[in-house]
């Protein structure tokens, strides 16, 4: 079927690229974050957040499989929902790794809960009629998941947090220990693993915080190197452009210098002079000294007119700008004969870009002067 000219199909191809350079732009960005951004800036990816929730889905798995079979399957439904919602909270991405205070408020009460009711679900005496499968203490249904849960509490920067939920965990743990066959001391090792747990997460933390400090100390240097190498390189290349440029208006004097032993003229003295002067004009006059307008002038100081280039900007103009300087110094200059002609460039703050005047040094001659406005480039002639 073919389609009108007024509804044409979109591009498939097209948009699939457009999607692929997105998704490219995306994880070439989190992967700087990472190497410079730090250890939170590596966590703080979706797929990391993405990879965590994993881990606890079996865990709900189990609790909820568990739910006909307890002894109380309110309070082990009860535990399950509990257990989900800690979950999502301390999972659940914020603005930083580092979780909010009511969030993780939040998130360790739901679990403290979530224990609590785990063990009311469980037989209260673990005797004779117990099936084999509960002898001795079982092992709480979201084992895995509370081992998950406090790593996430240390990464997320809430240490304080997982001991004191771990601490209350264990007088629950205890609590039924002592009311069941088993004692409090079997009850509290139950759950002894989670200080292990715990006291490693921490350690690895930290050294892994140290690494990703160390690799992006490294990357500032090397940045810090790389930006003083490219300064360096643009005075050298400025140095090379003078040098050219040098050589581009004296090269054949200074040939003329050192090669030719034949006496020199006043044609060669005057010739030396101009050139000085327009070296003079290069140097003063850096922010407008174009070669054309060094040329002009040059003439105009053969016909025995003083011309003055300064430059109080230190910055170039820019080009529409320097065109219409460019323009006007030029015609000013090739109307000169005699007298003096000032071009002065001001500072970028002043109103004024350029002022260009024409004093002929004759009472019957008029003097000529140029404004030229810093924003605009619009010329006024007082």
């Amino acid at each position: 079927m073919s389609s009108s000219p007024g509804h044409a199909m979109p591009n498939t191809l097209t948009e699939t690229k457009a999607d692929i350079g997105i998704r490219r732009r995306i994880l070439n960005e989190w992967h700087r974050r990472r190497d410079v951004g730090g250890f939170d800036a590596a966590f703080e990816h979706p797929w990391m957040y993405a990879a965590r929730l994993l881990v606890f889905v079996p865990s709900i798995a189990v609790g909820l499989m568990a739910v006909n079979g307890s002894y109380n399957t309110s309070a082990q439904l009860a535990a399950v929902v509990f257990f989900t919602l800690s979950v999502l909270l301390v999972v659940w991405p914020t603005s930083s790794l580092r979780m909010g205070d009511l969030q993780t408020v939040t998130s360790s009460f739901l679990m403290v809960l979530c224990v609590s009711l785990s063990f009311e679900a469980m037989p209260p005496s673990l005797g004779e009629a117990t099936p084999p499968a509960m002898e001795g203490l079982p092992s709480p249904w979201y084992t895995l998941g509370i081992h998950a849960y406090m790593v996430c509490l240390v990464v997320r920067r809430r240490t304080g947090w997982a001991w004191g939920t771990l601490c209350v965990a264990l007088l629950f743990a205890a609590s039924y220990g002592a009311r069941s066959d088993v004692g409090a001391l079997s009850g509290v090792l139950s759950m002894c693993s989670l200080i292990g747990l715990i006291l490693a997460a921490q350690i690895l933390v930290t050294e892994m915080r140290r690494l990703f400090t160390r690799r992006r100390e490294a990357w500032r240097m090397g940045l810090s190197a790389r930006t003083t190498d490219e300064e360096n390189q643009d005075l050298v290349n400025a140095s090379i452009r003078r040098i050219q440029e040098v050589r581009r208006m004296a090269g054949g004097l200074l040939e003329r210098i050192a090669h030719d032993n034949s006496p020199v003229t006043d044609y060669d003295i005057a010739q030396f002079r101009l050139t000085e002067a327009q070296l003079r004009d290069s140097i003063r006059g850096r922010a407008i000294a174009n070669p054309r307008l060094l040329e002009v002038a040059r003439n105009a100081r053969e016909r025995g007119v003083t011309v003055d280039i300064l430059d109080e900007r230190g910055t170039p103009l820019p080009h529409r700008i320097m065109e219409v300087v460019t323009d006007q110094a030029v015609a000013v200059l090739d109307a000169a004969q005699t007298g003096a002609v000032t071009i002065r460039a001001f500072s970028p703050d002043d109103a004024t870009a350029v002022f260009i005047v024409h004093d002929p040094g004759d009472e019957d001659s008029d003097a000529v002067a140029i404004e030229i406005e810093q924003e605009t480039g619009e010329i006024s002639v007082l």
